[in-house]
């Protein structure tokens, strides 16, 4: 295995699950396929590595909101298997999703020594459903690629860092890891014991979106276990999750490919719908989200947008919007901020164009399981 010892620089961006969240667990109880649409962000986390006889991460803290703070935390740990999977399994363990993909590292490509991580600047928005704790374990994997030059695919590296997270005890699905595509939009598609089909989205032009941090509360745990535990017992959500998110991820696939903004915003609003009708019913104490439907009910709001639902998990993390043009973009970002000063607004247009800081799909592949 060549390694070297110089310093190299990491950046991975967050993820904008466009349509179809939850369907990739939804998936693995094998009454549907899952199909869903995502895209990079702009904002991400960077990040320095370098070989070390430990395993150790730097990064800097955020507050109660999820925002970043200036201060710092440290963990470092001996490069022993052990001790890693330890380290992913403590519950109270701020770093325990890196131990775990630095587990998965070092029990199947036989990594010999640990490496030194500092995350040296983020600017996305934690613990708010663009999938941050993903884009740390896509970090670490592509770190470990990097510095021990294992001339990994994406595909594989994203499934490093899922059975990383996994291995904490953490219930997420496989969408979140399409991170480590940055900017290019690509369809998902998950099928119970089948490997995930991976194909980048050439949009037909320029589309002006936006997402907002609500600054609100939620939790993602609670809403993943409340679903999955009323999965099995609910015809309802599993049409939600099933037939009626396949239907709106085919149209809303064709109006990007179109560039039609103002059918993929129509298509938010009839997504967010059967959302509220047929899912947030089963975890109504998370899933209420009164500062999301506050957003998506404003009037001036919707003067200056084509349409916009809820992120990710869903709740009161984020919303995301699909402005009418760019000018209408930045009135409603200003808008926001102004009327509501605590939350946050980060423009994000969609478009053949990808972030060169970041790994870009190229060509459908798929990530075995």
């Amino acid at each position: 295995m060549n390694t070297t010892s110089d310093n190299v620089d990491i950046f991975v961006s967050g993820r904008l699950c466009l349509f179809g969240e939850h369907t990739d667990w939804a998936a693995e109880y094998g009454m549907n396929r899952g199909f869903c649409m995502v895209t990079g962000t702009d904002q991400g986390l960077h990040a320095t590595a370098r070989l070390s006889d430990h395993f150790s991460v730097e990064t800097l803290l955020p507050d109660s909101d999820g925002r970043p703070t200036g201060r710092k935390r440290k963990m470092s740990c001996p490069w022993q298997a052990e001790q890693l999977l330890e380290t992913a399994k403590d519950e109270d363990e701020f770093f325990r999703y890196c131990a775990g993909v630095a587990y998965q590292m070092l029990t199947q490509h036989g990594i010999t020594g640990g490496l030194d991580i500092r995350i040296t600047s983020m600017d996305l928005p934690l613990r708010k459903g663009v999938s941050s704790s993903a884009a740390v374990c896509i970090l670490v994997a592509k770190a470990f690629d990097a510095v021990c030059k294992l001339g990994l695919f994406p595909h594989e590296l994203m499934e490093i860092a899922y059975l990383g997270e996994k291995l904490t005890g953490s219930q997420c699905g496989r969408m979140d890891q399409a991170c480590i595509y940055g900017k290019t939009p690509v369809l998902l598609t998950f099928q119970k014991s089948s490997d995930i089909r991976v194909e980048p989205i050439f949009p037909g032009g320029e589309i002006d979106m936006f997402f907002v941090d609500l600054a609100g509360k939620k939790d993602t745990v609670k809403i993943l276990g409340d679903l999955q535990n009323a999965y099995l017992r609910n015809k309802p959500l599993q049409q939600a999750l099933g037939v009626n998110s396949e239907r709106l991820v085919r149209q809303a696939y064709h109006a990007l490919g179109a560039g039609n903004a103002e059918d993929l915003g129509r298509l938010m609003v009839e997504a967010q719908a059967n959302f509220d009708q047929n899912v947030a019913p089963y975890s109504p104490e998370q899933l209420a989200s009164p500062l999301l439907h506050e957003l998506l009910a404003n009037k001036e709001l919707a003067a200056m947008t084509f349409g916009g639902k809820g992120v990710g998990s869903q709740g009161d993390g984020t919303a995301q919007f699909v402005a009418r043009d760019a000018d209408q973009r930045a009135a409603a970002m200003k808008m926001i901020c102004k009327k509501f000063p605590q939350m946050r607004c980060f423009p994000l247009t969609v478009s053949l164009t990808t972030n060169p800081k970041s790994s870009s799909a190229k060509c459908g592949v798929r990530s075995a399981k």
